[in-house]
C-alpha cells in the first residue's frame, strides 16, 4: 500500500464531503425560495486493482442531483398572478437575453409595460386565446409563443353579435293583437342600442315579429347601397357655347337613405364638359370632345367613371360608385341625360313565426337581424336565438332575454383558471379571455440543466421538451393565488450537515495518519 495513495484517498473523501456540505448550504439558503428544488450529493467509489498482494487505495467521486420532479407544498396568497403548478409541467419564461427557459417559480407580477415577470426577472409566455379553437402548439419547441401582455387591454368594448329571446305569446289572443318588448345591444364603440321587438298575431298559430332600432327596421330586406350607375341619353351637339344642362340623380348610401348627385354638362369650344359633385364638392370632371363621338353620335371612348368613397358625416358613407357612359350619344337634338343607379333601402318586414298545436315554435329557430352604421359606430348583424319561445294560453311574458357584448369599461383585475386561461375582469363585471399560459415538460425532469434564477434548460439526458397547456396531455393544473414552496426539509439538511462534518473530520484523520507515517519513514534514515 502506498502512503501517498492513502493521503490521496483522504483528500478525495474530504473533497466529496465538502461538495456535500456545499449542496446542504445551498438548500438551507434557498429553503424559502419559491419553486426551488433541492440538490443532493451522490457518492461513487473509485477502486484501484490490487497488485502483488498490495492494496491500492482509490477514492470517491460525487454527482450532484436535483429533485426537480419532487413537488413542494403550496403557500396561498392574495395575488391572482401568483401561480403554482399542481402536477407535472413547467412555466415557459423568457429572459432578458431573448431565450426561453422552464421554471416552477410562479411569483409573477404585472409590470408597467403589461408583461408578467417573476421575482428573478423572467417574463411569462403563452398563447393568444381563442374561444373557437385551441392554440396551435409546436410540440417540440418554443415557436409560436408570445409574451403575455395585458397593457393594451386597459379599456375595452365588445360589439354584440348574438343573443337569446324566449317569449310566450298568448294563444287565445285575437288576430291583430300586438305586444312589444326590448333588448339592449352594444355597438362597436360600446354604445348601448335599444332594440324593439313587436309581436303581432296574424293567424292561428302564426305570428309576425318586427325589430327596430330608433325607427330603423332591422328585420326584412337589408340595405343595398348604390355601387353602379349607367348614363344614357343625348347631349345636344348643336347647343351654343355656354349652354348648361343639369341632370341631378339620386342614389342610396350605406344606410339606405337617398342622396343626390349633381351632374352638370357645360358646352365649351371643345365640346361638353362633364362634372359630378356632391353637396358642392366636385368628385369628377372630364371633357367630352366632339371628336370622341362618331358620325352616328355614339360615344367612342366610354370609359367608366369611379367616384371615390365619401363620409357624409356621422359615419354614413357612400361609394365607391362606378358610372358607365356606354349609352351616351351626341346628336343635334335636345339634351336628355339620365343616370340610373342600382341599390335599394332597407325594406321593413316582419319575420313570420310558426307554432304547432302544442305551442312549440316550429320555424324559425333564430332571428337574423340586419346591422347598421350610426355616428361612426357599427351595430353588427345579430343572430337572436328564439327556439325557446312558446304559444300557450297564458299572458305575454319573456322567460329569457340577453345579448352578448359589453360597453366601454376598464380593467379592474385578473382571473386565471385551472386550465391557465387568463381573464381580464372589467368594472362592469364582464370577464374576457385573452391568453392561455403555455407549459412544457420533459421525460426526465431531474436531468435538466439548472441555471441561476430557478430556471432549467434541456440537457442530453433529460429528453426533448414537450409543449402543452394545463389540464391536457398529463400536464398539471394551474393554481392562481398560490406559490409552490421549496421542497427542502431543514431537519434533513441539518442532519446531512452533521454527517458531512463528521465524515470530513474522519477523512482528515486518514490524511493526518498517512502524513505521520510518512514522517516516520523519513526519520528512519536519520
Amino acid at each position: 500500500m502506498s502512503l501517498y495513495g492513502t493521503m490521496r484517498t483522504g483528500v478525495s473523501g474530504m473533497n466529496a464531503q465538502a461538495n456535500r456540505l456545499s449542496t446542504v448550504a445551498d438548500n438551507i439558503a434557498n429553503a424559502n425560495t419559491t419553486g426551488y428544488k433541492k440538490a443532493s450529493t451522490q457518492f461513487s467509489s473509485l477502486i484501484l486493482p490490487t497488485t502483488g498482494g498490495a492494496y491500492n487505495s482509490g477514492g470517491v467521486t460525487t454527482d450532484v442531483r436535483y429533485s426537480i420532479s419532487a413537488q413542494g407544498t403550496f403557500t396561498y396568497t392574495t395575488s391572482a398572478t401568483d401561480l403554482a403548478i399542481n402536477g407535472q409541467g413547467f412555466f415557459i419564461v423568457r429572459g432578458t437575453d431573448g431565450m426561453e427557459y422552464m421554471t416552477r417559480a410562479g411569483a409573477f407580477t404585472a409590470m408597467d409595460d403589461g408583461t408578467l415577470r417573476n421575482s428573478a426577472g423572467f417574463t411569462l409566455m403563452g398563447y393568444e386565446y381563442s374561444s373557437t379553437e385551441d392554440p396551435t402548439i409546436v410540440i417540440n419547441g418554443f415557436a409560436g409563443l408570445s409574451e403575455i401582455n395585458l397593457a393594451q387591454q386597459a379599456l375595452s368594448a365588445t360589439g354584440s353579435t348574438s343573443g337569446v329571446l324566449d317569449a310566450n305569446l298568448p294563444a287565445n289572443a285575437e288576430i291583430g293583437y300586438s305586444k312589444s318588448t326590448s333588448l339592449t345591444a352594444f355597438d362597436s364603440l360600446g354604445n348601448t342600442r335599444l332594440l324593439d321587438f313587436t309581436y303581432t298575431k296574424i293567424a292561428d298559430n302564426t305570428w309576425s315579429v318586427d325589430v327596430y332600432y330608433a325607427g330603423v327596421p332591422l328585420s326584412g330586406v337589408p340595405v343595398v347601397p348604390s355601387s353602379t350607375a349607367v348614363v344614357s341619353g343625348n347631349l345636344d351637339a348643336s347647343a351654343p357655347v355656354g349652354t348648361t344642362y343639369s341632370a341631378p340623380s339620386t342614389f342610396y348610401d350605406q344606410n339606405g337613405a337617398l342622396q343626390v348627385l349633381d351632374c352638370d354638362y357645360v358646352m365649351t369650344t371643345d365640346g361638353w364638359e362633364f362634372t359630378v359633385s356632391y353637396a358642392g364638392d366636385v368628385l369628377f370632371s372630364d371633357q367630352l370632345h366632339a371628336d370622341e363621338f362618331d358620325a352616328a353620335g355614339d360615344y367612342l371612348d366610354p370609359e367608366d367613371i369611379v367616384l371615390p368613397q365619401m363620409d357624409l358625416g356621422g359615419g354614413v358613407l357612400f361609394g365607391p360608385i362606378t358610372i358607365s357612359q356606354v349609352g351616351l350619344t351626341s346628336l343635334p337634338a335636345p339634351s336628355t341625360i339620365s343616370q340610373t343607379f342600382n341599390g335599394s333601402p332597407a325594406m321593413p318586414g316582419g319575420i313570420e313565426l310558426q307554432f304547432d298545436a302544442s305551442g312549440k315554435l316550429v320555424t324559425p329557430a333564430s332571428l337574423s337581424l340586419l346591422g347598421l352604421t350610426d355616428n361612426g359606430a357599427v351595430l353588427n348583424p345579430l343572430d337572436i336565438d328564439i327556439s325557446g319561445s312558446t304559444q300557450l294560453a297564458a299572458d305575454f311574458g319573456v322567460s329569457n332575454g340577453r345579448i352578448d357584448g359589453n360597453g366601454a369599461s376598464k380593467v379592474v383585475g385578473y382571473e386565471i383558471s385551472d386550465e391557465g386561461v387568463i381573464f381580464l375582469k372589467y368594472d362592469n363585471g364582464e370577464l374576457s379571455a385573452k391568453y392561455r399560459i403555455a407549459m412544457a415538460s420533459v421525460q426526465s425532469p431531474d436531468k435538466l440543466n439548472t441555471l441561476p434564477g430557478n430556471i432549467y434548460t434541456q440537457s442530453n439526458a433529460s429528453g426533448v421538451v414537450v409543449m402543452g397547456y394545463a389540464g391536457n396531455g398529463g400536464f398539471g393544473a394551474i393554481l392562481s393565488g398560490a406559490l409552490e414552496d421549496s421542497n427542502v426539509d431543514i431537519a434533513e439538511e441539518l442532519t446531512s450537515m452533521i454527517e458531512a462534518q463528521r465524515n470530513y473530520t474522519a477523512n482528515s484523520k486518514v490524511f493526518q495518519t498517512g502524513s505521520e507515517l510518512m514522517e516516520v519513514l523519513v526519520n528512519l534514515k536519520r
